[in-house]
């Protein structure tokens, strides 16, 4: 089985950025892909085994919903796509298993309900789709591959994305009502495979990174055991505050050292 990174950018400012990554020691072996508009200057396109030069007839980050338009008609190919602003920190030969198998691994987004994302709601509405706390899935890492049923997912999302463009403008919104509208249901990956250093809690170690923050030294440092977040440039150990049999247990072991 194949498997594939591929990335949809354009501006001369984001390549630029993303060819730099890309030329760090460390990045993964995989073959490269890269979606861009017409117009973008590309300086090294020596480290791409594809550039695909389109025509985007959206705007903004709902270009990202018109990709699968675009893909390379191959057999046997896995593809993860990541957004420019990741980085690639360890073993993520689960994501591509999982997609191999499901058709799509997808980690849920920081901001996970997705009828609470400003005014989305209101969309759904008009889509027919009732607010009950949907999962909204973020769009910045997806392991595919392009069955019928994960074609038919792009497809929804792109025609979702064409029909409220002038009324939203986030692509992951669009992708995860898709899934909702067609109870597709991909493996869902924890965070520690998209982890957005918003100040949500990281279990175990982070795989990619999901910002344009510093990647802090001690990232996958801390014992994995407990969960931990960013905080200030910085991971730091997330206490909780115990209750139950545990909190009697610690009073009890205090107490004999007072």
């Amino acid at each position: 089985m194949k498997r594939v990174i591929l990335f949809v950018a354009w501006g001369n400012e984001h390549l630029a950025h993303l060819t730099a990554t890309i030329s760090k020691t460390g990045f993964p072996e995989y073959p490269i892909y890269l979606l861009t508009d017409n117009e973008s200057k590309l300086d090294k396109p020596e480290l791409f085994n594809k550039v695909l030069r389109i025509d985007f007839e959206l705007n903004g980050l709902l270009r990202k919903t018109e990709m699968w338009n675009f893909f390379p008609k191959e057999d046997n190919t896995t593809f993860l796509f990541l957004d420019t602003d990741t980085v690639i920190l360890g073993d993520i030969s689960l994501g591509f298993e999982k997609a191999e198998r499901f058709g799509m691994a997808i980690a849920q987004a920081a901001h996970y309900s997705m009828d609470q994302v400003l005014n989305f709601s209101e969309i759904m509405k008009k889509e027919g789709v009732e607010s009950k706390g949907q999962l909204q899935y973020n769009s910045g890492v997806i392991f595919f591959r392009l069955n019928e049923k994960v074609r038919q997912v792009f497809e929804r999302s792109y025609q979702l994305s064409m029909k409220h463009q002038n009324e939203f403008s986030g692509d992951q919104t669009f992708l995860s009502l898709a899934i909702e509208m067609l109870s597709f249901n991909p493996y869902t990956l924890s965070t520690g495979y998209n982890h957005r250093a918003f100040g949500e809690l990281i279990s175990g170690k982070v795989r990619i990174w999901h910002s344009k923050n510093a990647i802090p030294k001690n990232l996958n440092v801390l014992n994995p055991t407990f969960a931990r977040k960013y905080e200030k440039g910085k991971i730091v150990r997330h206490f909780m505050k115990p209750h139950g049999f545990m909190q009697k247990l610690m009073w009890g072991i205090r107490s004999r050292f007072l």
